[in-house]
């Protein structure tokens, strides 16, 4: 299209500049011409999906696809610059496909940046291949006949112990296969990790009169290894009218050590100073199984059904001793299975109407045994089976997504069963005048299912006055979200998305302390307990000057928290976000900074404060390598991560998080990429596949 247009435009100017030659020759005229620049319309927005086309400064400075995510700047989108977490702006999931196939994170690392073409983002889409995912950012690159290639990542992290990162991924087609393999080693090693805890403790003493103990844990050495090896091989299937994947992976994540020691001090109590020692190495093995079958049949149905398994063997050991108190022992062994079939059947009715049906089931099944300073074997399951129906109106300028549907739970925590049956619903409005504007609304009703370790039974010792339990009998809790949005891109150099959320859990799952042991220890446990609210106001921008060689972002955000029932509180705080990229021939820079992060959480009475996050990176990229540096943190000092603080009526804590997000480092990341075959066939890539949930408790 746009060679159409360049073409059109150069006729009509040698045109006039002929018409100009073919006057008379007694009478010469000066024809003036500005210069007629024709530029491409690089987003646009409609009332199915927004759409971008990065730019080829975008594609060349990004390392993989969530790296090229942030190098757009999407104001649709946000991304931790820690765990590189991709939500929307109201902290909800964006699942991640490319060319219509589900893709993980790891599987992004291997991406080939030239390949892309387009990302679009998507809302309730119709699509049966997005699986009825509310959010999807879905990116499209160019696919071959034949060939393959293989790219080499690898990231060193400096000033923070041993960090590394390093992976291959590899991928062939040929014809309607494609075959993809990701393997990678990630190894952590460091003396920076843990926390020092602050208590008040509410107890009774000997003769049951009540009184205050005030316990801190100070944290004086750690030491923490991890080596992680994932392995991954897919195969791909495609044609015009059917899309077959099927996914085997296996995973090795060990924790040789993990060691913190420090000083114990009491008040009221002695004077002496007492230390602690607490360790916890662990291990575990996962073997995963993931399957997609797409069919387009006859009449405009289509069929989707995706299988999933995973399993994961765990062995959990801690040990706790203070030099006045008995040493806590524990050794948990675990086998965890979890599985799951998601069906779709989806009748397309003319041009604006979609109808379709979708069935869900699964269980996940945890066979636990603990041994050491309590002895107990467990046999959990917690089993869900739902159905719904989906309607989608579509037109040029309007987009209508309603789902409506029941849902079966059933948790049986050794004999302690409990079953809950409820509905839920779901409903997307998105109107779009033009290419240019658009405004959506969102209204979810659904329940908040807890964990299996949040079920759990047994009584585990944590340290000498407290104590951890679950809940069996602990209930679903109702929420219902409310979203609205504005987006707005005039032109290529500007989009901007004001929005406002509110979600609101009812009588939801809360972390609650008791007395335990005649009042001389505490036990945390769970328990429904009045509601929660969280809502937000803000906005995201970018703007891009000089041709797109320089990229401003910003998005500042308000939000209000509210707690009701037995911990009554607000919090209100306020964030930023800013980013500035210059390009610069093969060479570009970034600068990136976040305020600190602070929430509210819903299940817990605790209030929770990061430090900040800010960054340099300076890269040079070609079509194969790409080098860069990046310093970060570079103002903060120390190795504080975060402040937890939690108040109730039994107990308050203040925690410090020790650790090595928020401390000064340099990073260094490298990703090389080679070619073979004429014709490279190249899709979403393979990476490392999750394991089952475990249900031991931390």
């Amino acid at each position: 299209m746009l060679d159409r247009i360049i073409s059109s435009v150069s006729f009509t100017a040698v045109a006039i500049v002929a018409m100009a030659q073919a006057e008379s020759s007694d009478s010469i005229k000066t024809w003036n011409l500005d210069e007629i620049v024709v530029e491409a319309q690089m987003q646009r927005t409609s009332p199915t999906s927004t759409t971008y086309i990065p730019t080829g400064k975008q594609k060349n400075s990004s390392q993989n696809a969530v790296d090229l995510l942030r190098q757009m700047a999407i104001p649709q989108i946000q991304i931790n610059p820690v765990s590189e977490a991709v939500t929307d702006n109201a902290g909800g999931d964006v699942a991640i496909f490319i060319n219509y196939l589900e893709a993980s994170r790891e599987e992004m690392e291997g991406l080939r940046m030239p390949d892309v073409k387009r990302v679009e983002y998507l809302e309730f889409s119709s699509d049966p291949r997005f699986r009825g995912a509310q959010r999807v950012i879905n990116i499209i690159v160019q696919e071959y006949a034949y060939g393959g290639y293989t790219k080499l990542t690898t990231n060193e992290n400096f000033l923070v112990g041993f960090s590394s990162r390093n992976n291959v991924f590899s991928k062939f087609s040929f014809k309607r296969m494609t075959y993809d393999l990701y393997v990678g080693a990630n190894n952590w090693d460091n003396h920076h990790i843990g926390n020092s805890v602050k208590g008040v403790y509410s107890l009774k003493d000997a003769d049951w009169t009540d009184y205050k103990l005030t316990r801190a844990e100070t944290l004086d050495g750690s030491h923490y290894k991890q080596n992680q090896y994932p392995v991954t091989l897919r195969a791909t299937y495609a044609t015009d009218r059917i899309q077959i994947r099927n996914t085997v992976g296996f995973t090795h994540v060990g924790i040789p050590v993990y060691r913190q020691q420090g000083r114990l001090t009491y008040l009221p109590g002695s004077e002496n100073d007492y230390t602690f020692d607490r360790s916890n190495p662990s291990r575990s093995n996962s073997v995963a199984y993931q399957g997609s079958f797409f069919i387009s049949l006859p009449r405009q149905f289509s069929i989707d059904i995706s299988p999933s398994f995973n399993h994961t063997h765990s062995n959990d050991y801690l040990s706790y001793s203070a030099s006045n108190a008995t040493e806590i022992v524990r050794h948990a062994r675990e086998n965890a299975y979890d599985y799951r079939v998601n069906a779709y059947l989806q009748k397309r009715i003319g041009q604006k109407h979609t109808a379709m049906f979708g069935i869900n089931g699964g269980d996940n099944i945890n066979r636990l045994r603990y041994s050491g300073t309590s002895d107990y074997y467990d046999r959990f399951h917690n089993a869900f089976a739902a159905g719904m129906l989906c309607y989608n109106f579509q037109t040029q300028r309007i987009s209508l997504y309603a789902d409506a549907g029941f849902c079966w739970e059933g948790s049986d925590i050794n004999g302690q069963k409990y079953d809950d049956t409820y509905p839920f619903t779901h409903i997307n409005l998105r109107f779009s005048p033009n290419s240019e504007n658009a405004f959506s609304a969102y209204f979810q009703y659904a329940t908040n299912s807890p964990g299996i370790d949040q079920k759990a039974s047994d009584i585990l010792q944590d340290n000498e006055y407290m104590y951890v339990t679950g809940n069996p009998l602990l209930k679903n809790c109702r929420h219902i979200t409310l979203n609205l949005a504005y987006t707005w891109m005039p032109s290529n150099a500007f989009g901007l998305s004001a929005f406002s959320n509110f979600m609101e859990y009812i009588d939801r799952q809360l972390i609650i302390y008791e007395p335990y042991n005649d009042g001389q220890a505490l036990i945390r446990n769970y328990r429904n307990n009045g509601n929660y609210v969280k809502s937000e106001i803000g906005l995201a921008a970018n703007c891009k000057l000089f041709r797109g060689k320089l990229q401003l972002y910003a998005s500042p955000k308000q939000a209000f928290y509210k707690s009701s029932g037995i911990y009554d509180k607000s919090y209100n705080p306020f964030t930023i976000t800013a980013q500035a990229t210059c390009y610069l021939n093969s060479l570009y820079f970034q600068a990136y900074y976040q305020t600190p992060d602070r929430q509210m959480f819903a299940s817990s009475p605790q209030i929770y404060r990061e430090r900040n996050f800010h960054s340099v990176t300076v890269g040079w990229a070609n079509s194969d390598w790409n080098i860069r540096v990046m310093a970060a943190n570079f103002f903060n000092k120390g190795w504080s991560s975060a402040d937890i603080v939690i108040e109730s009526p039994l107990y308050t804590e203040l925690k410090e998080n020790i650790g090595t997000s928020s401390h000064p480092r340099f990073s260094v990341a490298v990703t090389y990429t080679f070619g073979y075959g004429k014709k490279v066939q190249r899709g979403n890539e393979v990476g490392e596949q999750s394991g089952a949930n475990s249900a031991i408790i931390k």
